[in-house]
């Protein structure tokens, strides 16, 4: 058998086990399990309108911390595996020394254009800026957390850095919230809770970095490196761009409902129900952390074959996961929003909006890291604004009449649309490939 042959019996073989898959999927759980806990905690120390004002300011956080990580979580997986196949770590060691600071710098940027954009035009927010100001400190630790979590799944330590930027920090978390309240009592408020998020992101950032430096090989860490500015840029661009599209259809809800349509109650019922919805990304979550790179292998070898048998498999794992758990939130789901707090109970349509859109995404994103490795960077872009431009819209228009459940059906329906056309494009690209197994 060729060398050749060789490498392409093995990368067939590849494929993960419902065990290993079952494993991560088990840690993502734990830790979004254990940030419901940590959001109904929070919720229940604070009044409904200071929730829904914490869930609006973390929500332009997160998204202001995805939009500086440059789309590099994405692209970096292309780039370190072809380092690690060619034996080749010139580039790569250049990439991993720039992305830390490119991250840091992009953050810093952002936190200066959305304050001020939120000083200047925060007519009737329910925002306030001394809030806003720590909660936007978020920024760079959101950023890094993506990078060092994907770089540790490229160097085959998913379920660590799973642990980690899941479980781990939502245990951390929710222990600030319990000392806090045992020392401050009724006097907690939202800078309390913003001050505990931002030592919680800062100490599991450190940990992921040691992590990263326990999984490298010697040859990523020394060496010479070499810059490559114009090629980083021009690859990393489509997953910026897909990346914003897709975090401002997530968090563009908080964003709405705290300064479009500004209502404190809303914003919290909204993000009771939404966060509670986001168990059902577990599945797929797991998914992209263990699927991701073999795809990537999939797409570089042209093997159709290869991509169909990661796709069923997908299917099998994510897919069935997620029926079954948007089954059980339509039969506990009001059970579970009354530990919210009774109030929260009028969330359950919510919930099932929410739900439904979380889970067909999740289990339809497969699609679209084979349409980003086969090149159709520009396609993904357009299509991922022209979705969030419309998705955005949407929630507007329908928050005029319908408030928060007008805005879970805008994002729902241009989350559809999006994954519907990328599933199309995956399709169709891969007929285009060798019929190889």
């Amino acid at each position: 058998m060729t060398q050749q042959g060789f490498e392409k019996e093995v990368i067939e073989d590849s494929t993960p086990s419902p065990r290993g898959f079952l494993l991560v999927a088990g840690q993502q759980l734990i830790g979004m399990v254990l940030g419901v806990i940590v959001w109904v905690l929070l919720a229940r120390m604070l009044p409904v309108a200071d929730f829904g004002e914490f869930n609006a300011a973390f929500g332009v956080a997160v998204m202001g911390g995805t939009l500086a990580n440059l789309g590099l979580a994405q692209y970096i997986t292309v780039p370190f595996r072809a380092a690690i196949d060619s034996r080749d770590f010139h580039l790569a060691r250049g990439l991993r020394r720039v992305v830390p600071w490119c991250i840091g710098v992009t953050a810093l940027i952002g936190y200066v254009v959305i304050f001020t954009a939120h000083m200047t035009f925060d007519h009737g927010s329910m925002v306030r800026d001394e809030s806003f100001a720590v909660l936007l400190a978020l920024l760079p630790m959101i950023g890094i957390m993506l990078y060092l979590v994907a770089a540790a799944n490229v160097h085959g330590a998913p379920g660590r850095a799973m642990f980690l930027s899941a479980p781990f920090l939502q245990i951390v978390i929710g222990l600030g919230l319990m000392a806090a309240w045992l020392q401050k009592g009724r006097a907690f408020d939202i800078l309390d809770a913003a001050l505990i998020w931002l030592v919680a992101m800062m100490i599991v950032s450190i940990l992921l970095w040691r992590l990263n430096l326990k999984v490298e090989e010697d040859d990523f860490k020394t060496g010479p490196d070499k810059l490559a500015w114009r090629a980083w840029m021009s690859g990393t661009f489509p997953y910026f761009l897909n990346g914003a599209a897709t975090v401002l259809l997530i968090q563009a809800p908080f964003l709405v409902l705290g300064w479009i349509h500004p209502s404190g109650r809303e914003a919290a019922m909204f993000g009771a129900a939404d966060r509670l919805a986001q168990l059902l990304a577990v599945a797929g979550l797991a998914g992209s952390a263990m699927f991701q790179p073999l795809l990537a292998d999939a797409v570089r070898s042209r093997n159709r074959g290869y991509c169909g048998r990661l796709i069923q498999k997908w299917f099998l794992l994510v897919g069935t996961l997620n029926l079954v758990g948007l089954g059980l939130l339509i039969l506990f789901g009001e059970d579970l929003l009354d530990l919210y707090g009774e109030h929260y109970r009028d969330a359950y349509p919510l919930l099932l909006v929410t739900g439904t859109s979380i889970g067909f995404s999740m289990t339809a994103s497969v699609f679209l890291p084979i349409v980003q490795y086969t090149g159709r960077g520009r396609s993904v872009i357009r299509l991922s604004l022209a979705w969030s431009f419309v998705g955005i819209a949407a929630m507007i228009g329908l928050g005029w009449k319908w408030q928060a459940m007008g805005v879970a059906i805008g994002q729902g329906l241009a989350f559809v649309g999006m994954y519907l056309t990328f599933m199309i494009m995956a399709r169709l690209l891969m007929s285009s490939m060798e019929e190889t197994g």
